[in-house]
């Protein structure tokens, strides 16, 4: 398969607005398909038409209202068939599914049934003595319906399923990071703290008594501290980098360098490959751990941009809306959403903005593209 077989066929993500203009049109098409459809059955006559617009426009407006359209569509598809207007029961269906599919369960069975029973009572008198005629459409009007009305449902159906999924993955991911951490501090600490307060005891009842047994205590607690402060510097550099960085083409950052923060920004983005409008106005200096916080936000968010979005220039905004809180947003133009199964990136950025009282929002931007919006605080010499 070439690569232009493997591309989408819609390069960029239908909005909201997009699909109330398919939607417009389609209730349009259907109006005008059934008012002729009218027209030629009936003579010519204009009465059947009013019933028709009324059945066939709230198609229109089915996504943000689907109950009150279905309601309306079913009124003028009901007063259009005892006129003799064929298959009028189509625009229900079609509302039917955005039923199925937006409304909860037990609303949506609300819904089905008096659907399928207006359109048979509609129905059963245009059928006059042709009753086995009257009763096949009556029966195939509702195949349709209740098609309709369960793909919708199997479509919601999918979509919950998908979060629970995503939630669980998440929590496991998150469970089995903390666990992963805690190993860490404990195989690095826990033994050598251990030792060294042993040690700190023995020194303080031999010290008057036994001088040498306790210098050499000292000495092998001075070790052991060195010992440990260099394997805490390990630990932190491999969870400040991990063995390589997720942005595509940026080097993993060696165990014993300092900290990245507010002023390596730059120098990472040119190093993922994006053109970055930076901005950098803050009423005081974060701390290390809130900076690092912060870089840790924008290099994920600059992985989605360059794994997800398609996009090669994104906007970073890093300023203070009030005193006391940083406000670090990334926002690009490209075509949609990170796939769900690209990672764990934005539990990991919700994580380090929780670990500082802060808070996350992400999602699409009217406008187009995808935003990245952290609040941390901001105050000089905050623990980190």
């Amino acid at each position: 398969m070439t690569d232009r077989d493997s591309r989408p066929l819609l390069t960029h993500r239908l909005r909201r607005v997009h699909w109330v203009a398919v939607d417009a049109v389609a209730a349009l098409l259907l109006a005008v398909a059934f008012g002729f459809a009218a027209s030629a059955r009936t003579g010519a006559q204009v009465l059947p038409l009013p019933a028709v617009a009324v059945a066939a426009l709230p198609v229109a407006a089915r996504r943000s209202w689907p109950v009150p359209m279905l309601a309306i569509s079913l009124v003028g598809a009901a007063a259009g068939l005892l006129m003799g207007v064929e298959a009028l029961y189509v625009p229900v269906a079609v509302i039917l599914y955005a039923v199925g599919s937006l409304e909860p369960r037990r609303r949506a069975i609300a819904c089905l049934v008096p659907s399928l029973a207006g359109v048979a009572a509609a129905m059963a008198p245009a059928g006059g003595s042709a009753w086995p005629g009257g009763l096949s459409e009556i029966a195939f009007g509702w195949l349709l319906m209740g098609l309709a009305w369960t793909a919708g449902l199997a479509v919601r159906e999918q979509r919950l399923h998908a979060v629970r999924a995503a939630e669980q993955s998440a929590m496991r991911a998150v469970t089995g990071e903390r666990l992963r951490i805690a190993r860490d501090l404990h195989d690095v600490i826990g033994q050598s703290v251990s030792l060294i307060t042993l040690k700190a005891g023995v020194a303080g009842m031999v010290a008057e008594d036994r001088p040498r047994e306790a210098r050499e205590a000292l000495r092998v607690i001075e070790a052991t501290g060195r010992a440990t402060m260099a394997e805490i510097r390990a630990v932190l550099g491999m969870l400040r980098s991990g063995a390589t960085d997720s942005v595509p083409g940026v080097s993993g950052v060696a165990e014993t360098a300092p900290a990245p923060g507010l002023r390596d920004l730059r120098a990472l983005a040119v190093r993922a490959g994006v053109e970055m409008d930076l901005t950098v106005n803050l009423d005081v200096e974060p701390s290390e751990g809130v900076a690092l916080a912060a870089y840790r936000i924008v290099q994920e968010a600059l992985t989605n941009v360059v794994k997800h979005a398609g996009a090669a220039r994104c906007r970073v905004r890093i300023t203070s809306p009030e005193p006391g809180v940083m406000e670090v947003e990334v926002a690009d133009e490209g075509p949609g959403l990170p796939t769900a199964g690209g990672g764990y990136g934005l539990i990991g950025m919700r994580e380090r903005c929780l670990m500082y009282g802060g808070s996350l929002t992400v999602g699409p931007r009217p406008e187009g593209g995808f935003r990245v919006l952290a609040r941390l605080p901001c105050v000089r010499g905050a623990a980190s």
